[in-house]
């Protein structure tokens, strides 16, 4: 039960952190709100990894594991844009890192609970991650360009 419940808390605030994380990427605003989520989708994770520990095999602790290890580097990256001007390159690195993370876990367990081959659970979060760098170098790109 608390699994469950952990897991409806991590989902429910990973979309908090990506919709509010969406609106900080441009000027700051509501970055807190983001950074609270992302905080909190963390430890809820963390939470559900811990009720399920003794129930999942050990290919499924590694997996879970390293997720924790990822949501914990977006913590750090996002407490690393906090110092930094709101609309800046390297502001943008980091708040953008944590939204490509957070689009491509989305559709990753989207796909995954949808009962698609893992080949193609991979191809989507590989995907993801190239398209989401790429629009991120773009965004860079237009900043860097002198008004």
């Amino acid at each position: 039960m608390w699994h469950t419940v952990f897991v409806a808390l991590h989902a429910t605030t990973g979309v908090v952190a990506l919709a509010a994380g969406s609106v900080a990427l441009r000027a700051g605003r509501l970055f807190t709100t983001y950074l609270t989520a992302l905080v909190g989708m963390t430890l809820f994770l963390v939470l559900a990894l811990i009720a399920e520990w003794g129930e999942i095999g050990t290919t499924a602790r590694v997996l879970f594991a390293a997720f924790a290890v990822l949501a914990g580097i977006m913590v750090v990256r996002a407490l690393m844009a906090r110092r930094i001007t709101p609309g800046t390159v390297p502001y943008v690195k980091h708040v953008g890192f944590t939204l490509v993370s957070l689009l491509d876990a989305f559709l990753v367990v989207t796909v995954l609970n949808m009962g698609a081959p893992v080949w193609l659970v991979v191809v989507t979060g590989v995907v993801i991650g190239v398209a989401g760098g790429v629009v991120l170098r773009r965004i860079e790109a237009a900043l860097a360009v002198p008004a």
